[in-house]
């Protein structure tokens, strides 16, 4: 009787055992669980590079550099992008397990349409690699599985209800930056602003000594000011070229060769004291009346940089602050505009 009954105590303790386990997998969430639901990698600080690609041929490969990440070798990549990517990395985890009926559907999926995900550490050693797929029916789960394994996975960041796939991002312009403008005020040797349609507000402004600068007509047309350089205002305006970035790429726009064959309404030309430069020209692409003043004021421009380098959109609101005339720097403060 005491055997039976010794049988039965076990048979109950490996049966409570067997329910916990099962139950952790299914409700497990980040936690070492089982190898094909450990996708996370707690400590980004020792990632060195991550490899994101998809069946249309599409490569993005991301570097850790001494205080950024270089995307495929040629671009800096967009600060808030690898933010993100870096978060998802780090918190995602598996949301359920799913039905066993809509199992072989989602490795399907995966295989065919699924990104693949490669994280590497210091040495290269490869940290993990798995594939990102679809979106559940209620969109707060996406399929993922590891490489290697059998059993696909739904996982999700907590607290974040969208696509996951949407974060590790693959196209040029999603990844690169879109600063335009990032100096130092002391790094800066001359900068000149043209304005082809108004030139006698067009100017260059240049370094002469430590913290000492000149401003001065950019057309020998252009009588010179009888007045004084107003003290601290060429220092004030060099100031607004330390974080100058741009809404986004346009590179794809049908309107991009046409644009660019068109007079500019500015040329800003930046020389830097190690001697590298930069040429930024700027169409207005969205430009508005005041009807109660009956005054035209621009909202965008078409932004090229560098001679066809990235062709961008920007705002006023963000670089209205550089288009500064060559009077303003000696007493009249009105911002140059196109002439109507």
């Amino acid at each position: 009787m005491k055997r039976t009954w010794l049988l039965v105590a076990l048979f109950l303790l490996l049966g409570a055992a067997a329910f916990y386990v099962l139950r952790q997998k299914n409700t497990q969430s980040g936690s070492h669980v089982s190898w094909d639901m450990d996708f996370a990698v707690k400590n980004t600080e020792e990632i060195t590079r991550i490899f994101i690609a998809d069946r249309g041929n599409h490569r993005a490969t991301l570097e850790r550099k001494d205080g950024f990440w270089l995307y495929n070798d040629k671009h800096v990549a967009r600060p808030t992008a690898i933010q993100t990517l870096l978060e998802t990395i780090k918190n995602i985890n598996v949301l359920y397990i799913p039905p066993k009926a809509s199992e072989s559907s989602m490795v399907k999926s995966l295989a065919s349409e699924g990104i693949t995900v490669e994280i590497y550490g210091k040495n290269n050693q490869r940290l993990k690699r798995y594939y990102v797929g679809g979106v559940t029916n209620d969109e707060r789960g996406t399929y993922v599985i590891m490489e290697g394994a059998e059993q696909p996975y739904v996982a999700h960041v907590p607290g974040f209800i969208g696509q996951l796939r949407a974060r590790f991002l693959l196209k040029e312009d999603d990844w690169r930056d879109r600063t335009v403008f990032s100096e130092k005020p002391e790094d800066i040797q001359s900068i000149s602003v043209e304005y082809p349609q108004q030139k006698s507000e067009s100017f260059q402004l240049d370094k002469v000594d430590i913290a000492t600068y000149a401003v001065k007509p950019l057309f020998s047309t252009t009588p010179v000011s009888p007045t004084p350089q107003r003290k601290g205002v060429a220092e004030a305006y060099l100031l607004q070229f330390e974080k100058l970035g741009a809404e986004g790429f346009e590179t794809n726009n049908p309107l991009r060769d046409s644009v660019r064959a068109l007079v500019p309404f500015a040329i800003v030309k930046l020389l830097r004291t190690d001697s590298t430069a930069k040429e930024v020209r700027f169409w207005p692409v969205a430009v508005e009346e005041n009807y109660a003043t009956g005054k035209t004021y621009i909202n965008r421009y078409f932004t090229d940089l560098n001679n066809g380098d990235a062709f961008l959109l920007t705002q006023e609101r963000v670089f209205g602050k550089i288009f500064r005339g060559y009077n303003f720097f000696f007493g009249r403060t009105e911002k140059p505009r196109l002439q109507n």
